[in-house]
């Protein structure tokens, strides 16, 4: 489903369709779903003005000649996104921020600026990693929405081997014993047999010595 960007230019309105992503990763450089927000926005605003910012004219039109897939067709225009947590702005400035706010940089949002009425956020891209010096490559999407704590278990399975129990003992008046290698129950079991084999034992005993008598 596409994701809005803005159904206008109001503040209030950045955050709209984009509550699924919680955070983008192009080549190494990974940004907040803030981040991609103030990106698409500030591209959105400045298309809808009739505005470009920059030597290269930005936002402006992306022909996608790589066949990247979005989350919406096109037409696409695509606009900066910034490392260091600036919003492009075009202008060259002194400091000691890597990219200057003037520059570029390697990574791109992209959206649709008309998309049923709607500026649409449609992916991100990276010249990072690209087979080419003017590529792009797809950044990776991290999106929330799925319960963790529902349905989930740590992937292990067990197993039971079936239990066995040992009995021994003799039958000419010495207590019989029982030595189980199975559950309390079965080992109970066990012994009550013993049990009842040494009682016999002892009525055949009793008839034995009378016969001698």
């Amino acid at each position: 489903m596409p994701r809005l960007a803005t159904g206008g230019c109001e503040p209030s309105n950045r955050a709209k369709g984009t509550s699924d992503i919680t955070s983008v990763t192009c080549g190494k450089t990974t940004y907040t779903r803030d981040q991609i927000e103030d990106a698409v926005f500030e591209g959105c605003r400045l298309h809808a003005a009739g505005e470009q910012l920059g030597n290269s004219r930005y936002p402006h039109r992306f022909n996608n000649r790589e066949g990247l897939t979005f989350s919406t067709s096109g037409p696409y225009q695509e606009f900066p996104i910034l490392s260091n947590g600036n919003v492009y702005s075009g202008k060259n400035k002194h400091t000691t921020l890597t990219p200057t706010p003037g520059s570029p940089g390697a990574d791109r949002v992209v959206f649709n600026p008309d998309y049923q009425g709607s500026c649409v956020y449609a992916g991100a891209m990276t010249h990072t990693g690209a087979p080419t010096r003017n590529g792009f490559v797809e950044c990776e999407e991290e999106t929330g929405g799925s319960d963790s704590g529902s349905g989930s278990g740590s992937g292990t399975t067990s197993s039971v081997s079936p239990s066995r129990t040992t009995i021994s003992g003799t039958v000419s008046g010495a207590a019989p014993t029982a030595t189980g290698t199975g559950e309390p129950e079965d080992n109970a079991a066990a012994v009550k047999g013993v049990m009842g084999m040494g009682v016999q034992g002892v009525v055949v005993g009793l008839v034995g010595g009378l016969l001698w008598l």
